[in-house]
């Protein structure tokens, strides 16, 4: 059976963008294989809440990390009075130190002031579907709540950093009464280096294809046309 040049050319652009979703797909399920491996990214804040309850003010931060909820180093909480003196400052660390490979006892370091309460002071890890294709759930979240004793302050600063030394920082009111905006909804997908390579290489693979194809309908055409005359 003898096939047209036509059917062979689009044949060969078939497999070349079916080997496009075949890498494209790879990449997605390897970022998937579990919450641990995924370079140069950092945590971020998927929640910030301020909660007056009898006399107590509890500060929620709710922050996650591709790599897992353990890879979180240390979330310090810093807060301010209107000349931006800092009135308490609160480290909330996972690790002794950043070369550490288990979580060790949770350390919750006052640096300044006299105002945590640690007994009402939590932490608790928590699933999220951040990024892959099935929204698969996982525990690279985690939610940690700072109690203090009432007291009157300014502003707040939260910075949250990983294993890495990566970071995220929020500055806003003081207040119970303020929510922050939803400025964390950044979702990353990590694909590797190497995947995004061979996703460009298949791409121009599909384009050369595509422009010798148009080249040689044009030639085909000129031959016609001069057979004719």
């Amino acid at each position: 059976m003898n096939l047209s040049p036509h059917f062979g050319r689009g044949f060969s652009v078939l497999v070349a963008m079916l080997l496009l979703l075949v890498v494209i797909e790879a990449g997605f399920s390897t970022a998937q294989t579990g919450g641990i491996g995924v370079d140069n990214d950092g945590p971020s804040f998927m929640d910030i809440s301020i909660l007056e309850v009898d006399d107590v003010t509890f500060v929620n931060v709710e922050i996650r990390d591709l790599n897992g909820w353990n890879d979180i180093f240390s979330i310090n909480v810093t807060i301010f009075d209107g000349q931006d003196r800092p009135i308490s400052q609160v480290n909330y660390m996972q690790y002794t130190n950043l070369g550490s490979t288990s979580v060790a006892t949770i350390i919750w370091n006052e640096t300044v002031g006299t105002y945590l309460d640690g007994t009402q002071s939590t932490w608790t890890p928590i699933p999220v579907a951040p990024w892959n294709p099935e929204n698969a759930v996982m525990e690279i979240g985690l939610r940690v709540s700072f109690a203090f004793h009432k007291f009157s302050g300014q502003s707040i600063n939260i910075l949250g950093m990983d294993k890495g030394q990566l970071t995220c920082e929020y500055t806003g009111p003081f207040s119970a009464e303020y929510t922050p905006a939803p400025e964390w909804e950044n979702v990353a997908i990590p694909i590797s280096l190497s995947t995004l390579i061979a996703i460009g290489a298949a791409g121009i693979l599909v384009y050369r294809r595509f422009k010798n194809n148009k080249l040689a309908r044009a030639v085909e055409a000129s031959h016609a046309s001069s057979g004719e005359e």
